[in-house]
């Protein structure tokens, strides 16, 4: 149950209460800024290598190669749509075809290779593009380099470099003035071509390139440890985040990588076959999702509409308050980074909203006469955050508890009676896992926790996991899990669930995963202090009371000996072949029998809303006609209503076994 101020469950309480239903849109999708595009340009150079940057007082530098050696640059002070986009100037000549950009307060660096392909260069500004200094040497790679990136750390200049050869990763960094020692990252690769680098907790780097072995075009996430994440000048494991079968005739190239309210990650996948579509796509990662959690964290990927082979190039304001820019040498494209935010608390007429233990669906109803939600207007949009918060006015002023996070599925206006109003669907946190499909099989082997396994799933639906009181199953046991393509994100979450005894509930920013255990304690009491409208109490079996779980090698099984001695409930067979020993076997039967006794129906409750009151909270209930002591129950769903016209304001809490 959320916590609550004493003000607000006293008001919730009270024999007399006025409600209070606060409600905001705000432009995040996920946990990330929305971002809207606006072209600004499409002229500009030759198709070559390319990157952008955006320096300390928000003037943009342009890099692009004309692949025969010529490396041009544009300096933007004032971006915007009447900016001269189409002049460009020479930075240098007779230079490889490898370059890359980057920028932090008024530190501007470009880097470079020679004609000979293994010299690493770079000129670098002090005044935030507008001049730059005599070319400097910055290291000599073994072979050819196939991929150049750089990152400035800060605005006193601190910077690292990185490079590829054919299957290799090099990285070299500048501090307080001087480059230390270059180091290789030691990575087994059959091949790689493309890099790009960000300074977000570490030296945070992204890499394309095939698969050993399985010669799977592959995008993955390796970061150089700088003191957050991993310990300074170490280097993390390198993970695969999306992938392409090696017979399916695409390869993945050209990254791109920034890092501003969170990681924004682009890609190409390159069609090698007559016919296909080369094109860009974006990835994020959640927020609160660390940078080296492992493979398959990464949102699954969307498209865009930009077919060149060398992709977007990104750079952001860091300030976050600024523009965020998507380039290529003939496109410029840039979205607001701010936050647009509009309460619409004052023009609430209805809300419903019905949550379950997999599923959050309902609507908010608003007032709009005279049209003032003609449009409708920014930031309401397909997508959007939904802030909603149920609460009362307390002694101590307007209180509420945001409930889990929602986002607007659809709108629809209605005009009748002379009354027009303008209603938005909204969905939750399951809805987003049930439309996130997998282009590719994933496979998680042996080394990662249920727990960790179901993070990856709902963070490729940009949804955030944490644990809370976890079963040791969940967080000790590394099972082999593959999910094949085209299966959601629910799917493949509802087929994990089935292994353990845990169960997750929605929050603002995901979900958390926890055991709901038979002999927890209650988190409120209905019928005392808050009162209770209606209730009613069913007595019904566990849908199933035997379960047999076949491992390898190994059977085990739990049984609801008073159901199934006079037939109630049925027996459930399960293949687990993580279920090495007749040990395992029994622990995965235990959790799956569990998983099905929650299911078991036990009536429902009418009540003055509990502002904190969450799906799976166990809570009791006290009345004399139906039992003597208190009757404990679990939340298995919750129906909220509000409406303004006809006063009303209740809760419906549908009970299950506890």
């Amino acid at each position: 149950m959320r916590t609550l101020s004493s003000a607000l469950t006293t008001a919730q309480q009270a024999a007399s209460r006025e409600p209070y239903v606060a409600v905001t849109v705000e432009n995040l999708i996920g946990s990330l800024r929305r971002l809207d595009f606006t072209q600004l340009d499409n002229s500009g150079s030759s198709l070559g290598r390319h990157g952008v940057a955006v320096a300390g007082d928000g003037s943009v530098t342009r890099v692009a190669g004309n692949g025969a050696g010529r490396i041009d640059i544009q300096h933007i002070a004032n971006p915007g749509a009447g900016s001269s986009w189409g002049s460009w100037g020479v930075l240098a000549s007779g230079k490889g075809n490898q370059l890359a950009v980057a920028a932090c307060g008024a530190h501007v660096v470009v880097v470079y290779n020679d004609a000979a392909g293994t010299g690493i260069y770079y000129v670098e500004s002090t005044d935030y593009g507008a001049s730059y200094g005599a070319e400097t040497a910055v290291a000599t790679a073994a072979a050819a380099v196939l991929g150049l990136a750089v990152a400035l750390k800060n605005t006193g200049g601190d910077l690292a470099v990185a490079w590829l050869t054919a299957a290799t990763l090099n990285i070299i960094k500048r501090t307080a003035g001087a480059f230390g020692a270059a180091s290789g990252a030691g990575i087994s690769t059959a091949s790689l071509n493309g890099v790009a680098m960000c300074y977000g907790a570490d030296w945070d780097i992204a890499v394309t390139g095939e698969e050993v072995t399985t010669n799977k075009r592959t995008l993955w996430t390796i970061a150089y440890g700088d003191g957050f994440d991993l310990a300074p000048n170490t280097w993390g494991v390198l993970n695969a985040q999306q992938q392409a079968e090696s017979d399916s005739g695409v390869a993945l190239i050209a990254p791109a990588i920034v890092y501003t309210d969170g990681y924004h990650l682009d890609y190409v996948e390159q069609a090698t076959y007559g016919g296909g579509k080369t094109r860009t796509y974006r990835t994020t990662l959640h927020q609160l999702q660390s940078y080296v959690a492992g493979a398959n964290i990464m949102s699954t990927p969307v498209p865009t509409s930009y077919f060149g082979v060398n992709g977007l190039a990104l750079a952001a304001d860091v300030s976050g308050t600024g523009w965020y820019y998507e380039t290529a040498a003939n496109l410029v494209t840039r979205a607001p980074q701010a936050q647009s935010l509009t309460t619409l608390t004052a023009d609430v007429l209805a809300v419903a909203i019905d949550e379950r233990g997999d599923a959050t669906r309902g609507y908010v109803e608003l007032d709009n006469a005279g049209g003032a939600y003609a449009g409708p207007p920014a930031p309401i949009a397909l997508g959007n955050r939904v802030n909603l918060s149920w609460g009362y006015r307390t002694a101590s002023g307007l209180q509420s508890s945001q409930m889990a996070g929602l986002s607007i599925a659809s709108y629809e206006y209605r005009r009748a009676g002379g009354v027009s109003t303008l209603r938005l669907q909204v969905e939750g946190g399951w809805e987003l896992l049930r439309r996130n499909r997998q282009r590719a099989q994933v496979v998680q082997t042996s080394g990662v926790s249920w727990f960790q396994l179901l993070s990856r799933v709902m963070s490729r639906a940009g949804l955030n996991l944490t644990s809370s009181g976890a079963s040791a199953r969940a967080t000790g046991t590394t099972p082999q899990f593959t999910i094949d393509p085209q299966t959601s994100g629910f799917d493949a979450v509802q087929q994990a669930l089935a292994f353990l005894a845990d169960r997750i509930r929605m929050n603002v920013l995901g979900g958390v995963l926890t055991e709901r255990l038979a002999g927890a304690a209650s988190t409120y009491t209905y019928g005392g202090a808050h009162p209770l409208r209606e209730a009613r109490l069913v007595g019904a079996p566990p849908p199933v009371s035997d379960v047999q779980v076949h491992g390898l090698l190994a059977i085990g099984e739990d049984i609801d000996y008073a159901s199934a001695a006079v037939g109630l409930g049925t027996r459930e067979l399960a293949r687990d072949l993580n279920a090495v020993n007749g040990a395992n076997a029994i622990t995965s039967a235990t959790a799956r029998r569990r998983q099905r006794a929650l299911d078991a129906p036990a009536g429902a409750l009418v009540v003055p809303p509990n502002c904190g009151q969450e799906v799976l909270d166990l809570v009791d209930f006290t009345d004399a006609a139906i039992s003597a002591s208190a009757v404990k129950r679990r939340v298995a769903g919750i129906d909220w209503r509000y409406e303004r016209r006809r006063g009303v304001y209740e809760q419906t809490l549908h009970l299950g076994a506890a």
